[in-house]
């Protein structure tokens, strides 16, 4: 490991739900993540009672630059993901993203997730 960035190991697990590879970068397969995210996505899960799909974690600087990620995206520091339960309304995923304590909570609506991360102090917004 790098300074914290590692390539992450195929099926590796960083918790009971979660495997390195759900939250690396889909374009490098570098993984930089804090423990707090797991541990939030870890109280979602169970507070959903179903599977959590991750459609994207850490992003690298050039990923994040090419899908238009803020600058100062929390992706970025491995510290936010982007989620969705099927067959769960975004609205129901926000407020179990709440009950779960993260600090910043984005919901779109129209793509069907929720952006959750670990900052610490509360934002809210719709995308």
């Amino acid at each position: 490991m790098v300074e914290g960035i590692k390539i992450a190991g195929v099926g590796q697990h960083l918790s009971a739900h979660f495997v390195e590879t759900e939250l690396s970068c889909q374009c490098c397969g570098r993984l930089l993540i804090h423990p707090y995210l797991i541990n939030k996505l870890e109280a979602f899960r169970q507070l959903a009672g179903k599977p959590v799909l991750v459609n994207s974690g850490y992003r690298c600087p050039a990923h994040n630059r090419a899908v238009g990620g803020e600058t100062n995206s929390y992706h970025l520091k491995g510290m936010a993901a982007d989620i969705q339960v099927p067959g769960v309304a975004v609205a129901e995923l926000s407020r179990l993203a709440e009950q779960a304590g993260f600090g910043g909570i984005g919901v779109y609506q129209s793509q069907g997730f929720v952006h959750v991360d670990v900052r610490d102090y509360s934002a809210r917004w719709r995308g």
